[in-house]
C-alpha cells in the first residue's frame, strides 16, 4: 500500500453556495478528539472506534508507548463533499478517491475519513486502511529506541491496517487483497535487499518500487505472525524484546529467527494459498461511547480546526481562508495566529512567524507548540543567561499545557544546563529520550549535559547512542562532531570551550555543532608544536567543522601521527574511519584503537567498547 505525501485544496465559496453546511460538533474520548459534521451518534461511534483500536494494540503489543507522541485529532466526515475539502488534491486531475487519509502536523497528527462507508461483514477489507496504518505505525515505531528496518516496520502497518471493527469484535490481520495480488504477480523482492533497504534504497524512492516492497513486507510479516499455525510468533516476539532493548536489527534478526533464507522462501508458498489467518479480539466493555464529552464547535472553532489540518497539508490559500473566516468570527482567537505562523515558518518568513506566535500567546494560545517554538525562534547562540532565563520560562509553559512533548523537555533540559541547573536539566532529558528513544537529537542533549555535568564517560557513552540512533546526515555529522569533540577533550585531558551547539530543536534554525572555537585553539598548539593538537585538528578538518573540510588530508596526517607513536594520532585516524562506516574502514578502526589499547590507554579502550558494530 501507497502513502503518498498528501497535497490538498479547497473550494469554500463553492461548497458552501450549493446547501448550508451542517454544523460541526467535537468529540473527547480518553485518547481521541474527533471532529464532525455527522451528527452526535456518528462522531461518538468513530472515537469509539479508534479506542478499540487502541487498546486491540495494548493487548497485541502491551510493552508499546502507546499514548506517547503528537496526539490525533480524527475528522470525521458525513459524506465525499465534506471529505473532499478536507483533502481535495485526491479530486484533482485523475486521482483515486480516497475513504481516509491521514497527514502530520506541527504537533498534532490528522486523520480524515469518510462515515457513510458500509463495512458490510462479508468483505474483509477495511475501508480505512490508510488511517489505520498511521494509527499502528506511530504506535509501533515509536516504542523502539533505534530506527526500525524498514520491512518490518512497513510490514507491521501493512497487516495491521487491516484491523475491521465490528459491534463485538475486532479482526486483526486479515489478509490485504492488493498486497497478495502485488507479491503473486511479481518476482519476489531479494531477501538481502528486502532486509537492508533504507530511505535511500530505491525499494523506497521508486513509487512502483514501493508498492511491491510493501506487498512482499507485508506477506513476510504476515507469514512470521500467522503463518504454519502461528509457530513462528514466538519467535516474532523476541525479535520484538531484543529490539526494545536497542539491540542492532541485524544481530536481533539473527539471534530471533536465525538464518532469514527459509522464512523468505516459504514467504512465496504462503501466499499462493487461499486460506489465511487472521486474530479475532474482543472488544473492550472499559470505553463507553455515552460517556465521551460532546460539544457543538463555534463556527470559529471550526474553521480553525480545518484550517490547522490545510496547513498542515502545505495548502497555504485554503488554510489562511479558513483563518481569516475565524478571525472574522472571532477577532481574539488565537487560532488564526496559529495558522500563519506555521504557514510563514514553512515560507521561511522567520521574523513574520515570530511575531505572529508571539500574537497567538497574547490572545492566550493553548498549543504547546506555539511557546516552543516561539523560544526557538528567539533563541540565538550569543544569548545571556537572562535571556536563557526568559526562553526556559516559555518553555515551561509550553511543558505546562504538554508534559509529553519529548522536543520541549530537551530544549529545556540544554538551557538549564547552561544556567547551572544541571540535575534538573539531567532528568529533562532522560526523559525525552524515555518519550522518543529512537530520536538522536535527544540522546545528544543528554551528552551535553552528562558534559557540564563532568560525567565525560556516561557523556562519550550518550554520544555514541546518538550516532547509532542517527538515521539522517545532519543527526550523524552533529552526533559525530560532538563525539569527537568529546575523544580530543578527553585526550587532551585539559579543559576547552565547549562547542557551540544549536539547542533549539530539530526544526532550529541555525543547525548543526560548531566546533570554530575548539578548531582555533587546537590550530594554536599544532603550530606550536603540539603534536596532540595536531591529531585533533585533524579530527575537525576530516568533517569540516571548524576549519575547512580536507578528509584525504587529516588521513594523511592522522597516520604520519599513529605511525609515529602518538596515541592521540591512532585514535583520530580511528575516529575518521569510524565516520565512513565502511565495514573494511570500521575493521581497520578497531585493529587500531585495540593497539593502543593494548598500551593501557583508557581513552581507546573506552571508545573500543561503544564502537558501533
Amino acid at each position: 500500500m501507497r502513502h503518498p505525501a498528501l497535497v490538498l485544496g479547497l473550494m469554500i465559496t463553492a461548497e458552501s453556495a450549493i446547501a448550508a453546511p451542517a454544523p460541526w460538533i467535537e468529540v473527547k474520548s480518553a485518547h481521541f478528539r474527533v471532529i464532525s459534521d455527522a451528527g452526535e451518534k456518528a462522531a461518538r461511534k468513530t472515537a469509539w472506534q479508534f479506542e478499540q483500536i487502541r487498546l486491540a494494540l495494548l493487548q497485541v503489543w502491551p510493552w508499546a508507548k502507546i499514548d506517547s507522541g503528537d496526539p490525533f485529532v480524527v475528522f470525521a466526515a458525513r459524506d465525499e463533499n465534506t471529505l473532499r475539502t478536507l483533502g481535495p488534491h485526491y479530486w484533482e486531475g485523475k486521482r483515486y478517491r480516497p475513504v481516509s487519509f491521514f497527514t502530520h502536523g506541527d504537533d498534532r497528527q490528522y486523520i480524515a475519513l469518510r462515515i457513510d462507508v458500509s463495512q458490510p461483514d462479508d468483505v474483509g477489507t477495511n475501508p480505512y486502511q490508510s488511517a489505520y496504518w498511521s494509527y499502528s505505525s506511530a504506535v509501533f515505531n515509536r516504542s523502539f529506541p533505534r530506527r526500525l528496518p524498514a520491512w518490518y516496520s512497513r510490514g507491521i502497518a501493512e497487516v495491521m491496517s487491516n484491523t475491521i471493527v465490528r459491534d463485538k469484535e475486532l479482526h486483526v490481520g486479515r489478509p490485504l487483497a492488493s498486497s497478495l495480488q502485488t507479491v503473486r504477480e511479481h518476482s519476489l523482492v531479494p531477501l538481502n535487499e528486502l532486509l537492508t533497504a533504507d530511505s535511500s534504497s530505491r525499494w523506497r524512492t521508486d513509487e512502483v518500487a514501493a508498492e511491491i516492497f510493501d506487498a512482499n513486507a507485508w506477506a513476510l510479516v504476515h507469514y512470521l505472525v500467522f503463518g504454519d499455525e502461528r509457530k513462528h510468533a514466538e519467535k516474532v516476539n523476541q525479535f520484538n524484546r531484543l529490539l526494545y532493548a536497542g539491540t542492532d536489527p541485524e544481530l536481533a534478526i539473527r539471534e530471533a529467527f536465525g538464518d532469514m533464507k527459509p522464512y523468505h522462501a516459504e514467504m512465496k508458498r504462503y501466499v499462493d494459498r487461499n486460506l489465511f489467518g487472521y486474530a479475532r479480539i474482543p472488544v473492550s466493555l472499559d470505553t463507553r461511547p455515552e460517556a465521551y464529552a460532546v460539544r457543538a464547535l463555534p463556527p470559529a472553532e471550526s474553521a480553525v480546526a480545518r484550517g490547522e489540518m490545510l496547513a498542515a497539508m502545505d495548502r497555504p490559500v485554503e488554510a489562511r481562508a479558513f483563518a481569516a473566516e475565524a478571525a472574522k468570527a472571532d477577532p481574539g482567537l488565537p487560532g488564526p495566529s496559529e495558522i500563519e505562523a506555521s504557514l510563514l515558518e514553512k515560507e521561511k518568513r522567520t521574523e513574520e512567524a515570530k511575531a505572529a506566535y508571539a500574537k497567538a500567546a497574547e490572545n492566550g494560545s493553548q498549543r504547546a507548540h506555539v511557546y516552543y517554538r516561539l523560544a526557538q525562534l528567539e533563541w540565538t547562540p550569543d544569548a545571556d543567561n537572562a535571556a536563557k532565563a526568559r526562553l526556559a520560562a516559555s518553555l515551561e509553559k509550553a511543558r505546562a499545557l504538554e508534559p509529553g512533548s519529548a522536543n520541549t523537555l530537551s530544549f529545556l533540559a540544554d538551557l538549564k544546563s547552561d544556567l547551572g541547573q544541571g540535575e534538573e536539566a539531567l532528568a529533562l532529558a532522560q526523559k525525552a529520550i524515555e518519550i522518543e528513544p529512537a530520536e538522536s537529537y535527544h540522546r545528544l542533549t543528554l551528552a551535553r549535559v552528562l558534559w557540564d555535568l563532568r560525567r565525560p564517560d556516561d557523556a562519550m557513552r550518550a554520544a555514541q547512542t546518538a550516532l547509532q540512533a542517527a538515521d539522517d546526515e545532519r543527526s550523524r555529522q552533529s552526533a559525530q562532531a560532538y563525539l569527537d569533540f568529546l575523544a580530543a577533550q578527553r585526550a587532551r585531558r585539559a579543559p576547552a570551550p565547549t562547542p557551540v551547539v544549536a539547542t533549539a530543536g530539530p526544526a532550529a534554525p541555525s543547525a548543526p555543532v560548531s566546533l570554530a572555537s575548539v578548531a582555533e585553539a587546537f590550530t594554536r598548539a599544532c603550530s606550536e608544536g603540539d603534536k596532540s593538537g595536531c591529531a585533533h585538528l585533524a579530527v575537525l578538518q576530516a568533517h569540516g567543522d571548524g576549519v575547512k573540510r580536507d578528509r584525504p588530508k587529516a588521513l594523511a596526517t592522522l597516520e604520519t601521527l599513529c605511525q609515529e607513536g602518538l596515541d592521540d594520532g591512532c585514535i583520530g585516524w580511528a575516529l575518521v574511519l569510524v565516520n565512513g562506516g565502511r565495514p573494511s574502514d570500521l575493521a581497520q578502526a578497531r585493529e587500531l584503537l585495540q593497539g593502543v589499547c593494548n598500551h593501557k590507554n583508557a581513552e581507546a579502550c573506552q571508545l573500543l567498547k561503544s564502537m558501533p558494530r
